[in-house]
């Protein structure tokens, strides 16, 4: 976490003013506002000051590492208890030695120690008050990206994988069996209508539950289904705890896209594809299978796709959970599986 340049200035304006707000308020004590008594109260002064500083900066290394790792509250006040305890003893022993005050031990080495404590207590306690701001800052802007992220993805979903070939396959086969099976037309055409509904709402939401967009998948893809009859057969293994786990919205609908599309370029029977979900301790895991051959984007293949879906898959998981995800896609056994886990937080799972 970079404190920035504005932090530095900060730091030196606060601690100009507590040199200077410390010499005046000596200004009563110094007798008949002698010359040289001004001199050695101004110095003092400014060398402890010069001190406050040195020390605040080995303060700010110290806690922003030791912040960085997000240990329990207990555990950061009793390491900055101790770090300004000791940082408060040297910081008066070398203001003493400085001056040639000895011994540095006296009998009023505690009272001001407590003073130089009090002091670096409120510069930490400033600190860790703007280090809490930063991270309040920086989640604010990872939750805008996330929310820009989620609606570029609607529009993306609706540009480059419900795109209009989709759509007009769609329509060819609902026209072709009007006649022949007008059952079947009107299965196809609800379907495709709640597809495109669930594609097409509105929210406010970031995220959605995962049995929202299953159902919109088991609708696409029973659109699928009826376009190639016996080459597409599909199967889910989802639990209910799974469907209540709320996730951004079309993050499991390109896979299944991909799936379909490469299943049925790469393999010329049949094409089984499994779409399983489960939470297992606090990791939701989401896996679609389906049998073929895995190509890699711009390879020379007949299967046409660019990855824009699958890259944007990644970077929707990267922005939603940072450091709490995991996605790949790997080939056995004749199946292609693309899985991703995700561990979940109190807002996940409820």
């Amino acid at each position: 976490m970079r404190l920035g340049a504005r932090f530095w200035r900060v730091q030196l304006w606060g601690w100009a003013v507590y040199g200077l707000t410390g010499y005046l308020l000596s200004l009563p004590n110094i007798a008949d506002g002698d010359l040289h008594g001004h001199l050695r109260a101004a110095s003092w002064k400014l060398l402890r000051s010069v001190l406050g500083l040195g020390i605040s900066v080995l303060m700010t290394g110290a806690l922003s590492r030791l912040w960085a790792r997000r240990p329990p509250v207990w555990a950061l006040g009793l390491v900055n208890l101790g770090l300004l305890s000791a940082l408060s003893v040297a910081w008066l022993a070398l203001l003493r030695l400085a001056f040639g005050h000895a011994p540095v031990f006296h009998p009023d080495f505690g009272h001001e120690l407590f003073n130089y404590a009090i002091v670096l207590v409120a510069w930490s306690a400033l600190f860790l008050g703007y280090m809490y701001r930063l991270d309040l800052e920086e989640e604010r802007e990872r939750a805008l990206r996330a929310l820009a992220l989620a609606t570029e993805a609607r529009w993306k979903m609706l540009r480059y994988q419900v795109n209009p070939h989709f759509l007009f396959n769609a329509l060819n086969s609902i026209r072709a069996l009007v006649d022949e099976e007008p059952g079947r037309a009107r299965q196809m055409i609800t379907e495709l209508a709640d597809f495109f509904r669930y594609s097409l709402l509105e929210t406010q939401a970031r995220d959605v539950p995962l049995g929202d967009e299953l159902r919109a998948v088991r609708s696409y893809l029973e659109i699928q289904r009826i376009r190639f009859e016996e080459r597409l057969c599909v199967s889910f293994d989802v639990e209910p705890r799974a469907e209540e786990v709320r996730l951004p919205g079309f993050l499991i609908h390109p896979l299944v896209e991909n799936a379909v599309k490469h299943g049925l370029d790469t393999r010329k029977g049949p094409v089984e594809l499994r779409i399983r979900a489960a939470v297992v301790g606090n990791v939701l895991e989401v896996e679609v299978a389906n049998t073929g051959r895995w190509v890699e984007p711009g390879a020379p293949s007949p299967v046409v796709g660019t990855g824009t879906g699958l890259a944007n898959v990644r970077e929707r998981l990267e922005h939603a959970f940072p450091g709490r995800h995991r996605f790949g896609l790997r080939e056995d056994d004749g199946w292609v599986r693309a899985s991703l886990s995700v561990e979940l937080g109190k807002r996940e799972a409820a």
